[in-house]
């Protein structure tokens, strides 16, 4: 049988979750090149054994003994190809194989080692958003020129003397998820098992820094002690430098991700060391400036963020360009070069510019944001922010930005899904733009120059924002009643429905009537603004039985929702009370508008009668006769209690009673203080005509009834 080509060599345990993606992820690359699988199980229980039997070669035994490198060892003891190439159950192979084949079909014996690259990707969406990193990983080796493998954990090829160590890196990808899936607790568990081998391997050579650097990547993201095997290392590289240098730079990545994540002090002074002694270090570049932006960032220095946010995204136009020494990604992957953390940067990063009024700067870094790959809706949020800010501070296109970002995060990626959770931030974040409260305030801002929601003029047709800009900026109510007539209500920015109501239209609009149930629902939408008294002022004059039922609508929604705490609410009680006396008449019968019939009503209209009755009893100078009428209102709708309330407590002719009644409530509490409170004497006086004129004054205006306002 002839000699194989290359021998693929496995170890695998449990690995039940992906095992087969790997194994027929291969088959192109056995399909091309004459190839042997050999397989060591080092301890499966869920079925991972059975799925690697109908793809190995040679499968086998190997139970574990703590040590990774005895494992794959032993594997490559029963290779027998030309080329032995590694791989985990947990990776598999890019179809683009045709440079790795080229390279093993090769008929010359001048090179003996390969690497490929290893995309790392950190969570389960591993086509979607991005968040990856990419190393070297020298995994092809000629067998049979005396290669093996060294160290417990994380193993590494140990070179017999004189062996050519030129590596040839091949334009192959394999994928990597196993740290996507793993959960706490897995996570726990990895990192004690891989702690205790690296404890045992500082031990036996406290001073090797390769060893330090792993004991700092298993450790930064459970607990303090990564700061300690950071500071350790460095000391480390610097007692030994003829040794170190070389390593140098991935040691002090290593050290200033540790200080961002665990929030060490030491930070930029460490990131300034790495670029005073490493300054081409792609590791320097794009890991080193990532992580002292981050840090400027979090201590709010703008100009020192700004100065790192530039600097690393010059490192990575160099990386993505290949100017860079690529034997650095053999002693480890660059943690920040992948789009995800790249998108995080360049949106921080405008903010940034905002913060320094380097507005231009601000808009040509915004130009980079691609909204079709936000993967958060925290992200769409935050780029609407900044643009509608930006439009506010500068006379500058973002018009059309605004219309291209719109564009983007519609598009269906990485599903229809995402882009409508997209569009949902989008809206719910613009939307503030349009409303009284927030044109005010941003008006009343240093370096204004116009309103954000002119930005969304250019959405017109587009989106809802975009029309409702539209009506924003218009103030002929003929336009205005044009604009309403060809757009259904529902779909009009609120904050626009105002404006154009507020602008004196004629409402509801003569072509488009409306049911009672939507004149509320759209009174509803209205009373977060406020204003709905004057709103319903501005319409005191329409005619017409839709024009009286918009009132209502109106008043009813203002008086629901009404905090009665504000001078200025009696004004409100008044219309209310005028409204009903004109929609009572015309919507009920005679029978039901009496004391006899008014339970017929509605609870608020019940109600209404009854302050009408009591405001046309005041204006006729019975004061007692409005707390009265009041009273038996409450009876019947206790509800509104806290309007009731609120009247009695605010209607100035109760405040200040006239001499004459004051002097028949004192003679009245006179005769009262001469009889026992159940004589029958008693009950005759409270019924007379004097008496009820200044009851309020002998019994007090407290209300005896709890409960809010009846919805």
């Amino acid at each position: 049988m002839a000699k194989p080509v290359l021998s693929i060599g496995i170890i695998f345990k449990n690995e039940i979750r992906c095992i087969e993606r790997c194994l027929k992820s291969l088959q192109p690359l056995r399909e091309a090149i004459s190839c042997e699988l050999v397989m060591a199980d080092t301890g499966s229980e869920d079925g991972s054994r059975a799925v690697a039997e109908r793809y190995a070669d040679i499968l086998f035994d190997f139970p574990w003994i703590n040590d990774f490198s005895a494992a794959r060892n032993s594997v490559l003891d029963r290779s027998s190809g030309k080329w032995f190439m590694t791989l985990d159950a947990d990776e598999w192979f890019d179809p683009g194989i045709e440079r790795l084949v080229e390279f093993l079909q090769l008929p010359q014996d001048i090179y003996h080692l390969a690497s490929y690259t290893i995309r790392n990707f950190k969570t389960p969406n591993v086509t979607d958003d991005g968040n990856f990193n990419d190393f070297s990983a020298m995994r092809i080796m000629r067998n049979g020129v005396g290669i093996r493998y060294e160290g417990c954990i994380h193993e590494h090829w140990v070179y017999p003397e004189g062996l050519n160590q030129q590596v040839v890196r091949l334009e192959a990808l394999v994928y990597h998820d196993g740290y996507a899936f793993v959960s706490k607790a897995a996570m726990k568990a990895k990192h004690d098992r891989n702690m205790e081998l690296l404890k045992r391997k500082l031990e036996e050579d406290p001073n090797n820094l390769q060893t330090l650097c792993e004991c700092i990547d298993t450790t930064k993201t459970i607990d303090d002690e990564s700061g300690e095997y950071a500071r350790r290392a460095l000391e480390v590289l610097h007692k030994d430098w003829e040794k170190w240098g070389s390593y140098g730079a991935r040691v002090y990545r290593d050290a200033v991700s540790v200080a961002q994540l665990r929030k060490l002090p030491e930070l930029l002074e460490w990131a300034d060391r790495a670029v005073e002694l490493y300054p081409d270090s792609i590791y320097t570049q794009v890991d080193v400036s990532y992580c002292a932006y981050a840090g400027c960032w979090d201590r709010k220095d703008a100009v020192g963020a700004t100065r790192w946010a530039e600097l690393y995204r010059r490192g990575l136009d160099d990386y993505r360009a290949g100017k860079f020494s690529r034997d650095e990604l053999l002693r480890g992957h660059l943690e920040f070069a992948s789009p995800f953390w790249e998108r995080r940067l360049i949106i921080m990063q405008v903010e940034g510019y905002l913060n320094l009024g380097r507005y231009e700067e601000a808009f040509s870094t915004f130009s980079c944001v691609d909204g079709g790959e936000l993967d958060e809706v925290q992200q769409v949020e935050a780029c609407v922010n900044m643009l509608l800010r930006l439009h506010r501070m500068a006379e500058l296109d973002t018009e059309g930005m605004m219309t291209r970002f719109w564009e983007q995060i519609g598009r269906p990626e990485p599903s229809e899904n995402m882009a409508q959770e997209r569009r949902a931030a989008f809206i719910n974040t613009a939307a503030v733009a349009l409303t009284p409260h927030y044109r005010e305030e941003e008006a009343g801002r240093e370096g204004f120059k116009r309103h954000s929601y002119t930005a969304l003029l250019s959405l017109e047709g587009k989106c809802a924002l975009g029309d409702g800009a539209v009506i924003l900026n218009c103030s002929d109510p003929a336009e205005l009643e044009k604009w309403l007539a060809c757009k259904a209500l529902k779909d009009i920015p609120i904050s626009a429905v105002a404006h154009a109501l507020s602008s004196g239209i004629a409402f509801p609009l003569p072509s488009h009537p409306m049911r009672v149930e939507e004149m509320d629902a759209l009174a509803g939408r209205l009373v977060p603004l406020g204003g709905l008294l004057e709103l319903a002022a501005a319409l005191k004059k329409a005619v017409g039985l839709q024009g009286l039922c918009w009132q209502r609508a109106l008043l009813l929604a203002a008086v629901q929702n009404c905090g009665w705490d504000n001078e200025r609410d009696f004004a409100l009680a008044r219309a209310f009370v005028d409204m009903e006396r004109q929609f009572l008449p015309v919507c009920y019968g005679g029978t039901s508008l009496t004391a006899e019939g008014v339970f017929m009503l509605p609870p608020l209209h019940r109600f209404g009668w009854y302050c009408a009755q009591a405001f046309e009893a005041l204006d006729g100078g019975d004061a007692a006769g409005y707390v009265r009428l009041l009273r038996e209102g409450l009876a019947v709708c206790e509800g509104a209690k806290d309007m009731v309330e609120f009247l009695l407590e605010n209607t100035p002719e109760l405040k200040d009673p006239s001499d004459e009644l004051k002097a028949m409530a004192e003679q009245i509490r006179a005769v009262l203080s001469r009889f026992s409170p159940d004589d029958p004497a008693v009950a005759a006086l409270k019924q007379s005509e004097a008496y009820q004129k200044v009851a309020y004054l002998i019994e007090g205006l407290d209300v005896p009834i709890s409960g809010g306002l009846m919805q």
